[in-house]
C-alpha cells in the first residue's frame, strides 16, 4: 500500500499539470464559460442548451475520429482478428475501417438517442430558441474549436490515430454522456411527483 504525504501529492499534481499540455487551455475555457454565465446573467435554459450542444459536439467529433483508427479492438483479451477492409471516400482523409463502422454505430445508438431526445425536449418550445442570446452561439463556437484542438492533439498530431483503436475515441465521447445520465437521474429523483 502506498503512503501519501504532502510531497508525493504535490509531485503527483505537478506531474499531471505538466504532463497535460491542454490543462491550462481547458481551465481557461471553463473559466470563460463561468464568467459568461455570471457577466451575461445566463439562466438555466442557456446553460442547459450550451451543455447539451457541447455533449453532442464531443460525441459527434470523437465518434467520427473512431472510424479512422486502424488498431484492432481488444475485447476481454480477444483481439479482432479479421484483416481490416478500408473505404476511402475522400482521398484527403485517412481510410475508414469497415469494422469500426459497426462498432461506432452500435456505441452511438443509446447516447445519440438520449442527446436527441433532450435537445428536442428543449427546442420544441420555439420561445426558448428565440430567447437564446447570441452569446450561446459564441460559446458553442468556442467549445467546438476547443474540441477540435483536443482531437488534433490526441489523434491527429504525428498521425497518432494510427496507434489508436476505436475504443480510445469512444472513451472521449462517452465521458460527458455519463455526466448527463447522472444529472438526469438526479433531477428525476429530486423532482416532486
Amino acid at each position: 500500500m502506498r503512503e501519501y504525504n504532502l510531497t508525493s501529492v504535490t509531485e503527483m499534481i505537478f506531474g499531471v499539470l505538466t504532463e497535460s499540455r491542454g490543462f491550462v487551455f481547458r481551465l481557461t475555457l471553463n473559466f470563460a464559460l463561468i464568467l459568461v454565465v455570471i457577466v451575461l446573467e445566463w439562466g438555466l435554459i442557456e446553460i442547459v442548451v450550451t451543455y447539451l450542444i457541447e455533449i453532442a459536439i464531443i460525441h459527434f467529433i470523437f465518434l467520427i475520429i473512431g472510424l479512422f483508427t486502424p488498431q484492432p479492438l481488444d475485447r476481454n483479451g480477444d483481439v479482432w482478428d479479421t484483416k481490416p477492409t478500408t473505404l476511402q471516400p475522400i482521398p484527403l482523409l485517412p481510410p475508414v475501417y469497415r469494422r469500426n463502422i459497426r462498432f461506432i454505430g452500435y456505441k452511438s445508438v443509446f447516447p445519440g438517442a438520449l442527446i436527441v431526445a433532450l435537445i428536442i425536449a428543449i427546442f420544441s418550445n420555439s420561445d426558448v430558441v428565440s430567447a437564446l442570446p447570441r452569446s450561446v452561439g459564441v460559446a458553442i463556437v468556442g467549445i467546438t474549436l476547443f474540441q477540435l484542438v483536443k482531437v488534433w492533439r490526441y489523434f491527429i498530431v504525428d498521425q497518432s490515430y494510427r496507434d489508436k483503436s476505436p475504443q480510445d475515441a469512444v472513451q472521449f465521447a462517452f465521458a460527458p454522456v455519463g455526466e448527463v445520465l447522472f444529472i438526469t437521474f438526479y433531477a428525476f429523483i429530486q423532482s416532486p411527483l
